[in-house]
């Protein structure tokens, strides 16, 4: 997320109305998996909810110190997280899935966004462009992880993202990211 269009989306909030953000379940007990566990609760969760846009996260998966980074924002709190990808990304957006991997610790996601976000009275397209995340996981002392921090990278810089919105005809802006197909899944 941008921080110039997160900032904007603060100016001229729009809701998401075809996924409800009450059925998150806010008081569910936290999971107790292992890490192998844990990445493929989080896969499942992400390929059916891709609540990297529509904020509907899966709270028992998150530790209650959750942080979040990309280049632009920091937020604590899966909460503020989830409400906050819910207001910026409208119902069109999407978070497809490219692959999903756990390296040690880490479950490192590469998936595709695509979609509008609420900036101004009309929102903007978004460039399809492709985002590397990693979810860092805290094992404690009985094995059981969770989610303690989300870090994006974005494959173009957010000033080509923000451009592309806007002028999408300059000739020196990245392409947009191809379709995700089912073999890469």
């Amino acid at each position: 997320m941008s921080v110039l269009i997160l900032g904007s989306s603060a100016l001229f909030p729009r809701e998401r109305t075809l996924i409800s953000h009450r059925r998150i379940d806010w008081a569910a007990p936290k999971a107790e998996l292992s890490a192998v566990e844990l990445a493929a609760q989080l896969e499942a969760g992400l390929r059916e909810r891709e609540w990297f846009v529509t904020g509907r996260v899966l709270p028992e998966l998150f530790a209650d110190d959750f942080r979040f980074e990309d280049p632009d924002v920091k937020i604590a709190g899966i909460r503020n997280y989830a409400e906050g990808v819910r207001k910026l990304f409208d119902a069109s957006s999407r978070a497809e899935v490219v692959r999903c991997d756990l390296e040690g610790t880490v479950v490192k996601v590469k998936w595709r966004l695509s979609g509008r976000v609420n900036v101004g009275p009309f929102g903007l397209d978004v460039k399809p462009y492709i985002v590397d995340t990693d979810l860092t996981l805290r094992e404690d002392d009985k094995g059981n992880c969770l989610v303690v921090f989300q870090e994006d990278r974005f494959t173009i810089p957010s000033w080509d993202i923000l451009l592309s919105a806007v002028a999408p005809w300059l000739p020196f802006l990245a392409p947009p990211a191809p379709p995700v197909v089912d073999d890469q899944r």
